[in-house]
């Protein structure tokens, strides 16, 4: 059967039955004459039902899916995206990176070696047959290039290579997968039952091909293939640079985008839009991230989100959250010694991870993730080893950079060494409806935390504890309790605080329904939750003195 022709682009058609590679092909019976909008298939009698059993997705999934123009389904119903290209205006051709961060080999790269999971990153040329793909016709990939030199990869090649991989190895960090420019194993990226523990998917970085010649997008992926077994017939995810553009960053937002699809991830969009692009420095990886220093895995919690699923609870049915590296309270405090650096991974929303240090004299402890690719906005708490709080260092930007995302605790202490415990969280900025604002959901990732103490104090700090200083008794809350909400009524209330407070916001989400916003010296929660429920919410106030962050119980009856 042909395959149909999307804006100039050959696209999926079945694969001769001579490729059969199997489980997923022998339960394949065409279901329409060639591949299909997704909508206009639904629309012209192909069974919604039949679309979720083929594709293991919810009812709710497959609506979304349909009302997405950029979701297709082949002859035999099984879904694919044929992502729009970035507009020619935000293409980048190539971006800086330091000469010293970009390694000799950038063929050689592993976020996570030992992981049994897989994304293989394929830039230097491809030829693939027998797949899903253009109907099983063999598809010659050129390699990824700037210079029209497919042979060769030059510096600034190199460089663009090695940005991509570390923005998606920095995307996929809280999971267990391995994010890999190394060639490996055609065993690593195949499943052969639902007990092999051992799956991939790779990803092909081309200029264009036959599957992808004159289509004016940006990628093409099946959906929720990555993990199912014998489903390398619906391999490998396409990145064509001519419609995603050659720098190394928005190349890697748009893999990590990519390979969500075959994750079984849907866009993040809008009533307006398919692609949201967020604001601000911040934007959601499953919608049009480009550019954004801050890339988020998404729940939909920003004004006019189509898209409500769980992004980080999908990923994980496929690759699992990473077990916790640091014990998250004062029991079980990794050590941190001066000139150690001691690196971790936020893994979710609840995740914290404390260090414990002897200091004295001056004194300094830095968090940051990876300069330009870290997700965690970092909340660094200094506590004393009976756990009083000595101070919260929370950075903030109008346009989320390196130095909002980090945090450094810098301070004066009595000669005398004492004993602290520095807790690591991440954390988010602002209310997520309000554009550019973002909560801790998908602040995770690496970083790395370092200590400095002992040093002269001869010379006063230039800004005591760098605008995030001990926590002061000048800002508090007035406000120590909620009242109880009645489910199905409107629910009002007022958390009310003291002091020169410069930001005020809610830190976790509230219960769904429930909306928050300052007004004065007050947050006011307003809305409507439908079901009964029990829960707690964070508050945190910040000043020039520092932060204080306190949590609040709500329950629905």
């Amino acid at each position: 059967m042909a395959a149909l022709a999307v804006a100039g682009v050959t696209v999926p058609g079945p694969a001769p039955s001579s490729a059969s590679t199997g489980l997923l092909d022998a339960a394949c019976s065409p279901l329409l004459a060639q591949p299909t909008r997704l909508a206009t298939a639904l629309e012209s009698g192909l069974s919604a039902a039949v679309v979720r059993l083929l594709n293991s997705l919810t009812a709710e999934q497959v609506e979304h899916l349909a009302d997405d123009p950029s979701s297709w389904v082949d002859e035999c119903g099984r879904v694919f995206v044929a992502d729009e290209a970035v507009a020619s205006s935000q293409q980048v051709t190539a971006d800086a990176a330091p000469s010293d961060a970009v390694p000799a080999d950038v063929f050689d790269l592993s976020s996570r070696p030992g992981s049994p999971r897989t994304v293989y990153l394929d830039f230097d040329g491809a030829t693939y047959s027998g797949t899903r793909w253009n109907n099983g016709a063999t598809i010659v990939s050129p390699a990824y290039s700037i210079d029209g030199d497919p042979t060769t990869f030059n510096d600034v090649e190199r460089a663009q290579v090695y940005l991509a991989w570390r923005t998606v190895a920095e995307d996929y960090a809280p999971f267990d997968v391995n994010v890999t420019t190394l060639r490996p194993d055609p065993l690593a990226l195949s499943r052969t039952s639902s007990t092999d523990p051992t799956y991939g998917m790779p990803v092909v970085i081309s200029p264009t091909n036959s599957v992808g010649s004159g289509c004016g997008c940006g990628g093409l992926s099946y959906v929720g293939v990555f993990g199912a077994v014998n489903a390398t017939s619906y391999q490998p995810s396409w990145i064509f640079t001519n419609g995603s553009g050659t720098g190394g960053y928005d190349m890697g937002q748009i893999i990590s985008h990519e390979v969500g699809h075959t994750l079984g991830l849907s866009h993040d969009g809008t009533s307006q839009t398919s692609y949201y692009a967020g604001a601000k420095g911040w934007g959601p990886i499953m919608g049009a991230s480009y550019g954004r220093r801050a890339s988020h895995w998404s729940s939909g919690e920003y004004a006019d989100a189509n898209n409500t699923e769980d992004d980080v609870a999908i990923i994980a049915r496929t690759a699992p959250v990473l077990a916790d590296d640091h014990a998250n309270g004062l029991a079980g405090a990794t050590p941190l010694t001066p000139g150690s650096p001691v690196a971790g991974t936020i893994t979710t929303r609840t995740d914290t991870d404390a260090f414990s240090f002897s200091a004295w004299s001056r004194t300094a402890v830095s968090v940051a993730g990876p300069a330009g690719f870290s997700n965690t906005d970092v909340r660094l708490t200094i506590l004393t080893p009976s756990g009083a709080p000595v101070a919260t260092v929370d950075p903030t930007a109008d346009v989320a950079d390196d130095g909002s995302m980090s945090a450094t605790w810098q301070v004066d202490l009595p000669a005398s060494p004492a004993g602290y415990v520095a807790v690591v969280d991440g954390t988010g900025y602002g209310a997520p409806s309000d554009a550019g604002r973002y909560s801790d959901y998908g602040s995770l990732g690496t970083y790395t935390v370092s200590l400095s103490t002992g040093g002269s104090t001869a010379k006063p700090l230039s800004s005591p504890s760098g605008t995030t200083g001990a926590t002061t008794a000048a800002i508090g809350f007035v406000t120590t309790r909620l009242p109880r909400a009645r489910a199905g009524s409107v629910y009002r209330a007022a958390i009310r605080f003291r002091g020169p407070v410069s930001e005020a916001r809610v830190d976790w989400r509230l219960p769904r329904g429930l909306t928050w916003k300052v007004r004065g010296d007050r947050i006011l929660i307003r809305g409507r939750v439908r079901a009964s429920s029990a829960g707690r919410f964070a508050t945190v106030l910040s000043g020039q003195g520092g932060s204080v962050r306190r949590v609040f119980r709500l329950v629905v009856r």
